[in-house]
């Protein structure tokens, strides 16, 4: 086993390692900006629709976020925006209501005009695009690369499930690497795509994969058990837990690469690695940050075989952006003056700021957040208990918990509709279980606002047994006598969301 390992180490970096070559020209550094999108869309008659919007999703990478911006066609098949930008050169990706899932890649240049006009084929699928940059890249690959990206998502080996919950964590670092060499062939297969587009979207993948497997160890081999065990659950005991020292795999990640700047993971892979409680990474809060790079150098500096560089700023970037994303917290005249003196009016600095100013605005409008006891009632009983201390506003339940990604995703997408019902007497109820640890949960719930309520398991398998719900995050609304008119599960998007909202509240 270890001579497998130490080889297939070598095979991955020698996928990885090419990025550094690539880092002489279109190297992505930080830099605050906007950039203004204008284009056209040219769309076959027998898919037309009478209103199409264009979806652009741009990384901002040291703010842990993905800007989605849309804007409607007009009846030309054209459109104009203004998106932020936190690099010299960003790749987003864009898309319209034809297939919202049908993306083609765009490259941003900080500061600069973008054109981009793309069309449709009968079928619905973009096949003609024209850009005034596009930084080397080829039309053709632009228009496959995402496609390449989702069939890398779709592949499967077709071989039965292995059980690896009573294996070493070595090991599963092992089979993740397999798993990613067996999807580096889908792009070595295409003649479309360039090297350094390959060499982009096998570093984006592979970092997702990392932070939703490896990273989430646990809750993948609790799986693996019930697969491998005929749905049985595991106990306690019948999966190991891994230590830091585990998280050596780190070193062959080219975490300092700034070609990492050009992937939508590389944020969210930042900001997990500061949640990973295997590692114990400390809140930043008021400590300076020199102080807490120090720290953050003695726990992970030995793993990533480096201790200064660009993924530090990322880290501590990215630190701020969790305070700003789960507590939707501004930050404190301590932490400014820590930022101030670490940066020096550096772009870093000035990325800061900026979303720093955007977090206090939202922060005024938000919801004020109330945390509920729950009702001592049966668990058939709960619900209604729950629903009757809203007497004559519409309720909107929402299951969630602090690991599903999605329903963290719909609940930051929501507060922009939620401005629009500030005034309607609708009701936002939250409710969550033991599956989200509770230190955890109090965090997140302080960004989140509205009606919050924490059940036992017991609650929280009865209610989601009673509406049939199969997963997270799912939702149930409620008229202004307490009577249950949608129910689903999966955020629907903004604007069907208000509209079932509104449809019930009776809003004009």
């Amino acid at each position: 086993m270890i001579s497998f390992r130490i080889k297939l180490t070598c095979v991955v970096l020698v996928f990885l390692l090419p990025l550094f070559a690539m880092a002489q020209f279109d190297k992505p550094f930080a830099k605050v900006g906007t950039v203004k999108i204008s284009g056209s869309v040219s769309i076959p008659r027998s898919i037309m629709r009478d209103s199409i919007k264009v979806w652009i999703s741009v990384p901002q990478p040291f703010t842990g976020d993905v800007g989605v911006y849309k804007v409607p066609l007009d009846f030309k098949g054209q459109f104009a925006l203004n998106v932020n930008t936190e690099t010299n050169i960003s790749r987003c990706v864009i898309s319209t209501d034809i297939n919202i899932n049908n993306q083609v890649t765009m490259l941003l240049q900080s500061g600069q005009e973008s054109t981009i006009s793309f069309g449709y084929n009968d079928d619905g699928v973009i096949n003609r695009l024209k850009t005034n940059y596009n930084a080397g890249f080829t039309d053709a690959e632009l228009i496959d690369a995402q496609n390449q990206f989702n069939n890398m998502i779709n592949e499967r080996s077709g071989k039965p499930m292995e059980p690896l919950y009573n294996k070493d964590f070595s090991v599963f670092v092992d089979h993740t690497n397999s798993v990613l060499l067996r999807k580096r062939s889908i792009l070595d297969r295409t003649t479309v795509l360039s090297k350094k587009m390959k060499d982009i979207q096998f570093k984006d993948f592979s970092l997702a994969t990392y932070y939703n497997d490896v990273f989430n160890y646990h809750t993948v081999m609790v799986f693996n058990y019930s697969a491998t065990n005929n749905h049985k659950m595991p106990d306690s005991t019948d999966i190991k837990t891994p230590v830091r020292k585990d998280y050596i795999f780190l070193k062959n990640l080219d975490l300092n690469n700034p070609m990492n700047l050009y992937c939508f993971s590389y944020p969210t892979f930042t900001q997990e690695l500061l949640r990973n409680n295997t590692l114990n990474i400390p809140r930043i809060g008021d400590t300076p940050i020199h102080e807490w790079t120090k720290t953050i150098k003695a726990i992970i500096g030995d793993l990533t075989g480096f201790d200064k560089g660009q993924f530090y700023d990322m880290l501590i970037s990215n630190a701020y952006a969790m305070q700003f994303d789960l507590e939707l917290k501004p930050l404190t005249n301590t932490q400014l003056q820590n930022i101030t003196q670490y940066y020096k009016g550096s772009e870093l600095q000035k990325i800061l700021l900026k979303k720093n100013q955007e977090v206090a605005d939202m922060a005024r409008l938000k919801e004020e957040m109330v945390l509920n006891t729950t009702p001592d009632v049966s668990p058939e009983a709960l619900m209604n208990a729950i629903i009757a201390r809203y007497k004559g506003k519409t309720v909107v339940v929402d299951f969630w918990a602090t690991w599903c990604a999605p329903c963290l995703e719909a609940i930051k997408a929501s507060r922009e509709y939620k401005k629009q019902l500030a005034d309607k007497d609708v009701v936002f109820v939250y409710i969550s279980s033991p599956s989200s640890p509770k230190k955890l949960w109090e965090k997140h719930i302080q960004g989140i606002g509205g009606q919050q309520f924490y059940l036992t398991q017991k609650e929280w398998n009865y209610l989601l047994d009673t509406f049939h719900f199969s997963g997270i995050p799912s939702y149930l609304i409620f008229d202004n006598k307490g009577v249950l008119k949608h129910q689903f599960t999966a955020y629907p998007g903004n604007e069907l969301m208000q509209k079932k909202i509104e449809s019930v509240a009776g809003v004009q």
